[in-house]
């Protein structure tokens, strides 16, 4: 199954407009019941959200993260039960971070990555240098605060970039909610959560969908993909909405040798053999509405990764 999250949220604890109590209702109120509290730099809301949750919606469930905020970019830190120090931050070498959040049981990942800079948003752009990919469990590849192009859009680029090299990097969106209002065009984060996870918490579903790279960004329906010996197909699922079968979709299939695009009945779309020997070791799967291009983007499912040979 499916599960809807959402990764990045604020209250009056740092730079939000709304209490702790505000923030679980209103998420409520709009039938969001999986959510990460990720305040800049403070956990103070932590000790607030087990009543609120219990009082407002029992049905609801969070995990406890902060948002690790900086003059060399912000980095989401979920899972975790403790605050973590960055005091010694050294913007040449940011892997000492990954890694004490890792040492902490926790998952961490870029947030807005590529933020316009300054003067523009200061610190807001992540600047840091990573010298092992492999420590990033996830990037926050759509953050609903940024426009699409060209934030969003290179922050894609980027995590491709990484999934092409061979890292398993997973892909997250963000509300980076401050105020009680939704964006408009909504994109949202599902977890994979397989048979042996659904009744486990959601601490424990997270992190596995996020290493395992099981996870979905859509605006719209949740797009998925499964193969055979010799071909692979991508479908649609209900997400935030069921597909559309008066749609017009359009499946892009991208490799390290390139990009085609393929009409989609909205339910299955199977791709021809010939272009299954383009791919190397990974491959993406952009769904589209009416178009192919950045402003028609409706869900990105998650990458393949093709078995090591035993």
């Amino acid at each position: 199954m499916w599960k809807r999250i959402e990764l990045h949220n604020h209250t009056v604890e740092s730079d939000g407009s709304m209490t702790v109590t505000g923030l679980v209702r209103f998420l409520a109120s709009n039938n969001i019941r999986s959510f990460s509290l990720t305040d800049h730099n403070t956990i103070s809301g932590w000790r607030q959200l087990p009543e609120a949750v219990r009082e407002i919606s029992p049905n609801s469930e969070f995990i406890c993260g902060y948002e690790l905020t900086s003059y060399f970019g912000h980095m989401l830190c979920q899972n975790i039960d403790s605050y973590i120090p960055w005091d010694d931050i050294d913007a040449d070498c940011a892997d000492p971070l990954f890694q004490r959040v890792h040492e902490a049981g926790g998952l961490a990942g870029p947030a807005h990555p590529c933020s316009i800079p300054f003067p523009f948003s200061t610190g807001m752009r992540w600047s840091m240098r990573i010298h092992d990919p492999s420590l990033i469990d996830f990037i926050e590849i759509i953050n609903n605060a940024h426009p699409m192009t060209p934030d969003n859009k290179n922050a894609i680029l980027w995590w491709e970039d990484l999934i092409f090299q061979g890292y398993h990097i997973a892909a997250t969106s963000g509300l980076d909610l401050h105020q009680p209002q939704l964006p408009e065009h909504l994109f949202t984060s599902f977890l994979r959560v397989s048979d042996p996870f659904l009744h486990r918490s959601l601490k424990d579903q997270l992190k596995h969908s996020i290493k395992n790279t099981e996870t979905c960004v859509t605006r719209g329906p949740v797009a998925d993909w499964f193969a055979d010996r010799e071909r692979f197909y991508v479908r649609l699922e209900p997400g935030l909405t069921p597909p559309d079968i008066h749609g017009s979709y359009l499946c892009e299939l991208r490799t390290e040798q390139g990009r085609h695009v393929f009409p989609f009945d909205g339910f299955l779309c199977v791709l021809p053999t010939s272009v299954l020997s383009e791919i190397g070791q990974a491959a993406l799967f952009f769904i589209y509405q009416d178009r192919a291009d950045w402003e028609h983007l409706i869900c990105i499912a998650r990458p393949f990764f093709r078995p090591d040979p035993c």
